[in-house]
């Protein structure tokens, strides 16, 4: 549904060329959610905006749906630029039109008679949960129901592929686990092709199918969820499952172990690390369910004895093991 192929975007600067995006290849399958994360500066503004063809990318392609758009003349672009729809950060309603106009405005842009625009608006507001709220002007709606308004307004057009920049950042945590549950639901509902870009690693544990790590333009980590989470050791894999903060302590030798209940039954594991105890206490730890499976992640702090002997024991029983100090 979604194809880049060596994605590139170079910026000219009097200091020498800044490398925005730097071979990016990518394929998001269709009927998927799949989360861009990265830091700062790793590109995912100008990946979002050439998938948009906002911004022209240096070389590469940009496919939707099989529709390469990087080679479109303007008429044509424009025509396939409704096949997205946008959710953005800040949702950037209409102050001065209702909840109902906003949705409606991007068809009548379209040039869609007035009632067909109003009742696919009505629709679509039924459809996110608000249709007793058509008539209300954005500054009487709360955070959440102005982005759900955006939501709706996004799929006026009955686009393809629904991309969401940021979509629950300025948000509290229940009212965004409240609208990443709505997009899956439009998701399921509609079958669209959904990419979500975002830093928020508990965005991609809750909604997302797949995920692409970019770091300075470039993907260092792609897969499904399961494949990433069980990756152990990776940045992703760690990121996903965090643990705890814990004292730095003494200079006693500390372990990581990672698991998936793909490959091992929770309470063995646990049973494993009770046995254990007494040389190797867990410091912190986490079972996360992600992708329909259980993961998890413990740190271990050596008491006493040999390092060699409890790390074979755990890596004999098969588990992935790590000497993180």
């Amino acid at each position: 549904m979604i194809t880049l192929t060596d994605l590139r975007k170079v910026y000219p600067s009097p200091d020498g060329d800044v490398v925005a995006l730097d071979g990016i290849d990518l394929t998001v399958d269709r009927g998927e959610i799949h989360g861009i994360v990265g830091p700062s500066g790793a590109g995912k503004s100008t990946l979002m905006r050439c998938l948009t063809a906002l911004e022209r990318p240096t070389s590469g392609t940009v496919a939707i749906d099989g529709v390469e758009l990087t080679g479109l003349a303007q008429r044509e672009l424009r025509r396939q630029r409704r096949r997205i729809g946008m959710v953005f950060q800040h949702v950037n309603l209409l102050d001065a039109r209702t909840a109902l106009d906003n949705v409606a405005y991007p068809l009548r842009i379209a040039g869609t008679p007035k009632a067909q625009a109003r009742a696919r608006a009505l629709e679509l507001l039924d459809l996110v949960g608000l249709a007793d709220r058509g008539g209300s002007h954005p500054a009487y709606l709360s955070g959440g129901q102005q982005q759900r308004v955006g939501i709706a307004r996004a799929l006026a057009a009955d686009p393809a592929v629904l991309l969401c920049d940021e979509p629950s950042s300025a948000l509290d945590w229940t009212t965004t686990r409240q609208v990443l549950e709505l997009i899956k639901q439009v998701r399921d509902r509609l079958g669209l092709t959904v990419l979500i870009i975002t830093h928020e690693m508990s965005v991609v544990r809750q909604v997302c199918d797949s995920v692409t790590l970019l770091s300075r333009g470039r993907v260092a980590q792609h897969g499904s969820l399961r494949d990433v989470v069980t990756d152990y050791g990776t940045t992703l894999a760690r990121d996903l499952i965090p643990l705890a903060a814990t004292p730095v302590g003494d200079k006693r030798a500390q372990l990581e172990v990672s698991f998936s209940s793909a490959d091992f039954a929770v309470a063995d594991v646990l049973a494993l690390l009770v046995e254990l105890n007494a040389l190797a206490g867990v410091e912190s730890g986490t079972i996360e369910s992600l992708a329909g499976e259980r993961v998890g992640r413990f740190q271990l702090d050596l008491k006493a004895g040999d390092a060699t002997q409890v790390i074979d024991r755990l890596r004999g029983f098969g588990l992935h093991v790590e000497v993180t100090r």
